[in-house]
């Protein structure tokens, strides 16, 4: 398959690695100083200054033709703005879509269906960051869409499913979500409490889920139980690193401004999604960040329900 990767990010060059494995595969990217630099040196040193990227993968920083398929390897905010750039080379092309979040009361899917007017998309979620990727790492994903993607790598196990909404909710709540998980490393919290924690946020997911019409049962995939448990485990997550901050009551204006925290953008805009208020970790995790809510009151939001 001829694909096309929208976005020379560290998730976009990860795929590409992988991907380029079984199809011959495009990196797009409208910096062209960037896409210069990958093509002379096939590598990008400030995000993976020990790896080479395999030598068939193409950069370009002009589309002028179409492809099998369009892999959105972007921030939700700038999906928009970038299929309208190249609305007129994605008719009839399957799009795959990886970003995470929420924008103007719309997901990633929402969007590209809306913008591209075709209704051949696909969503890919579940563990994995792109430094594990980009190693072939073994892997299992989510596919939301159709089963006819045959795309990726042997080390990488597909889960197909047709919820969408559902695989695409997981993988922005679990940011948020990430957090408050974060909150309670640094506060120190034992292991116990982290794991009772964990529990109810994948509880609380399940019935945001059902709220917005996904199934709740998505949550026992691996865009659910798996990544939440990756993102709100891990201190190589950027928004459990933001979190740990907060918990060490430490200054986050400085890493927020260098920082692409993807929970901080889902979080305000889900707010006018949901009525966040009947959810007691998103209500608490909310009320920490933007009203001054006590960190200690992320323990009581699931222990003794309101607060």
């Amino acid at each position: 398959m001829n694909i096309l990767i929208i976005g020379a990010g560290a998730y976009g060059l990860a795929l590409s690695t992988i991907l380029s494995e079984k199809n011959k595969v495009t990196v797009y990217s409208s910096l062209e100083e960037e896409i210069n630099k990958l093509n002379k040196t096939h590598k990008n040193e400030k995000l993976f200054p020990n790896k080479t990227l395999p030598k068939e993968i193409e950069f370009i920083s002009k589309i002028n033709k179409k492809y099998d398929l369009i892999v959105l390897a972007l921030p939700t905010i700038i999906i928009e703005q970038e299929l309208l750039k190249i609305k007129q080379n994605i008719k009839d092309t399957k799009i795959l879509v990886t970003a995470k979040g929420i924008y103007n009361k719309e997901l990633p899917y929402q969007i590209v269906k809306r913008v591209s007017e075709t209704e051949d998309i696909y969503v890919l979620s579940g563990p994995g960051f792109a430094k594990d990727v980009i190693e072939k790492e073994h892997l299992t994903l989510t596919l939301a869409g159709s089963d006819d993607l045959n795309i990726f790598n042997d080390n990488t196990k597909i889960e197909y499913t047709d919820d969408i909404i559902g695989t695409e909710l997981c993988g922005m709540l679990k940011n948020i979500y990430a957090i408050g998980a974060g909150i309670l490393g640094g506060m120190n919290v034992s292991e116990s409490t982290k794991a009772a924690y964990l529990t109810n946020i994948i509880n609380e997911t399940s019935k945001i889920i059902e709220t917005l019409d996904g199934k709740k049962e998505t949550i026992l995939l691996s865009c659910g139980i798996g990544d939440t448990i990756l993102t709100c485990t891990s201190t190589s997550s950027r928004n459990y690193t933001l979190g740990y901050m907060i918990g060490k009551k430490e200054n986050i204006q400085t890493y927020l401004k260098e920082t692409t925290v993807e929970g901080i953008n889902s979080l305000k805009e889900l707010k006018d999604v949901i009525d966040i208020k009947e959810y007691n970790i998103i209500d608490t995790i909310y009320n920490i960040i933007y009203n001054n809510q006590k960190i200690e009151d992320i323990l009581k939001a699931w222990l003794y329900g309101k607060i």
